[in-house]
């Protein structure tokens, strides 16, 4: 019974030693866009910012990738507003006005570095934040299997 006890103890440790917090890490899925996924949720830039708050490297790329997101997606939805105006207006039979198109698109092209910059800050965040939440998750165990005053003993250090 005593050997049996030890075994499961000892596996219980050495399990243990190979154990990591990859429960909060962040994965990073590429397919039509960048998406960021937590225990299979889809994260918004909003929520990234506020899951990278306990690692300040990752917030401070972080929040560099919230701005730019923020600009490029009012500057986006702006553009896109000043195309589909005048599209509309030509559709229905009125008189559009493309000079408002043109400036549409050119927000719209404004808006592309902006998207790629958030990308790339927000995947360095969220490498930065996985490191730090493996790194943390990981604690050095050591066993020591010796003598003992009433025969063979188990030491655990943490």
């Amino acid at each position: 019974m005593t050997k049996l006890i030890m075994a499961l103890i000892f596996f219980g440790c050495t399990v243990g030693l190979f154990a990591q917090n990859s429960s909060d890490t962040i994965t990073i899925t590429k397919s039509f866009g960048t998406l960021y996924l937590q225990k299979g949720q889809r994260l918004t830039p909003g929520q990234l910012l506020s899951i990278t708050k306990s690692n300040q490297a990752a917030y401070e790329e972080m929040k560099t990738a919230k701005t730019n997101y923020d600009i490029g997606t009012v500057l986006s939805f702006s553009g896109g507003f000043m195309v589909g105006w005048p599209i509309g207006t030509a559709l229905g039979g009125g008189d559009p006005n493309w000079a408002l198109a043109g400036i549409g698109a050119a927000l719209i092209v404004a808006s592309i570095p902006l998207s790629t910059a958030y990308k790339k800050h927000a995947t360095k965040a969220v490498r930065i934040y996985n490191r730090s939440v493996t790194n943390t998750g990981y604690r050095k165990r050591h066993i020591h299997i010796g003598p003992a005053t009433k025969g063979i003993g188990l030491a655990l250090r943490f």
